[in-house]
């Protein structure tokens, strides 16, 4: 099976209450699963990031679906390519909310944000491996919350 890795950021629309966040988490994570697609989904000060993995075809599907969705807007694409391993590959999807973001953790949300917004000032994509911190800041959850 092609397994392919898609990273995300995103702004919600209007407030989102952290029980609308829940829903959300518990709907994408109930269909993220039947689907074989595992990730993280990180919510703070009004963004979205996402990173999702799974079989090509189930994240293609899952992305039209987010591009349609009323809840957020400015979708950004960090990251799409394909994978040999998954960086979460247990959970169908994890979720931390803000309050268990560390200070560190929120620091570093910010600063990925700005950078990515920064970015369609920039002329051209970014050198090779030039992510911007994101893959060790992804990759940091899955070791540190290990389930």
């Amino acid at each position: 099976m092609s397994l392919h890795r898609l990273v995300y950021m995103s702004t919600a629309v209007g407030v989102l209450r952290a029980d609308e966040l829940d829903k959300v988490y518990l709907r994408a994570k109930a269909s993220n699963a039947a689907a074989g697609i595992t990730g993280l989904l990180l919510f703070y000060e009004g963004t979205f990031l996402q990173l999702l993995e799974g079989p090509a075809a189930g994240i293609s599907s899952l992305m039209q679906k987010l591009r349609r969705d009323k809840r957020h807007a400015n979708l950004i694409i960090l990251e799409s390519s394909p994978i040999e391993t998954r960086i979460f590959p247990a959970a169908p999807m994890q979720h931390i909310p803000a309050r268990n973001l560390s200070i560190g953790e929120k620091q570093a949300f910010s600063d990925l944000r700005m950078a990515v917004n920064a970015r369609p000032a920039m002329v051209g994509s970014p050198a090779p491996g030039a992510d911007n911190g994101l893959a060790a800041f992804l990759a940091s959850f899955a070791q540190v919350r290990a389930a």
